[in-house]
């Protein structure tokens, strides 16, 4: 596939000289089907990217479930992206029930097209881009993550996938975990990808754990959407549009503001390690030089749902 970006310039005061500049590009990682919020955080990343902010560059699916990728190109297609190719995960991958994404795939979607393997797609989308630019965001279980640090060589990529994530990504921020500590869905359905992304994972992670998005609360102003909308339907057919906290949406919102270089007075970073268990536990280890970060809340909870919700809607 090409992916064509636009490029402009700019001149530094005082300096005289232009650069050039586009939107950060960004791999979206979902399991799109044991909660709304995945739908949510789709929605928020879209209006981003109208908005200029970011350049979609692919999404994958970490879920088993049969009906998540139809529904996630659903809803793709709904906001006027049916070109981004959307890779499935390899069999074995956890397998969700889900309130929505088969009824949403089954109304909104014309026609699915065929997914390729996740992996192939992780590895074939990162060969093309420019080294150190990629900003990968995993909102679901690690489990294609995993996947593509232990690939090997191929036709697309002589480098293996620990090799080609590191030259080609900037960071991964990651909803998952609790901190310092604790023990989180996204972790603990599949734990051993979840400790091995951890300890093995070459350039900078972010985590977004489970305390921070919990009390933030959106969807329910989607009730002022149109019943015809899949972002709407979702959260309906989830909880009957009662609200969900957001914590997927506050991994794409931080992974797409900052990747612009914005200052968000949300959130601060506390740096260190982060130790997984093979029981998907984890634990925050006070490092120096430790690789990762967890996000720590300073906004107020009312401002920052707000603002995500506000970027649910169309």
């Amino acid at each position: 596939m090409t992916f064509v970006f636009v490029l402009w310039t700019m001149t530094l005061p005082g300096c005289g000289r232009e650069i050039s500049a586009r939107p950060p590009l960004l791999i979206l990682d979902t399991d799109f089907s044991s909660d709304a919020d995945d739908v949510g955080a789709a929605a928020v990343l879209h209006n981003l990217a109208a908005q200029g902010k970011v350049n979609i560059l692919a999404m994958m699916v970490s879920s088993g479930n049969p009906w998540s990728v139809p529904c996630l190109q659903a809803v793709n297609a709904w906001f006027g992206r049916p070109e981004i190719p959307v890779g499935k995960a390899a069999d074995g991958a956890v397998q969700d029930e889900s309130a929505y994404t088969r009824a949403v795939a089954e109304a909104f979607s014309r026609r699915p097209a065929a997914a390729p393997d996740a992996v192939q797609l992780y590895r074939r989308t990162l060969a093309a881009q420019p080294d150190q630019s990629v900003t990968v965001v995993s909102v679901g279980y690690l489990t294609n993550l995993r996947n593509l640090l232990q690939s090997k060589p191929d036709a697309v990529s002589p480098l293996d996938g620990q090799e080609l994530v590191r030259r080609k990504t900037a960071r991964l921020v990651c909803m998952g975990g609790q901190y310092p500590s604790g023990r989180e869905w996204n972790f603990h359905r599949d734990a051993e990808a979840a400790a091995y992304v951890a300890a093995h994972w070459p350039t900078p992670i972010i985590f977004a754990g489970f305390e921070l998005g919990k009390d933030i609360v959106t969807g329910a102003a989607l009730r002022r959407l149109p019943e015809n909308n899949p972002i709407r339907r979702s959260y309906e057919l989830h909880n009957k549009l009662a609200g969900r906290p957001s914590w997927d949406q506050i991994a794409v919102y931080y992974a797409v503001m900052t990747a612009n270089g914005e200052q968000i007075p949300f959130w601060s970073k506390i740096h260190g390690s982060n130790a997984v268990s093979e029981d998907g536990s984890n634990r925050w280890l006070n490092e120096k030089n430790g690789r990762h970060a967890y996000l720590v809340q300073r906004g107020d909870s009312a401002k920052i749902a707000a603002r995500l919700e506000q970027l649910m809607l169309p």
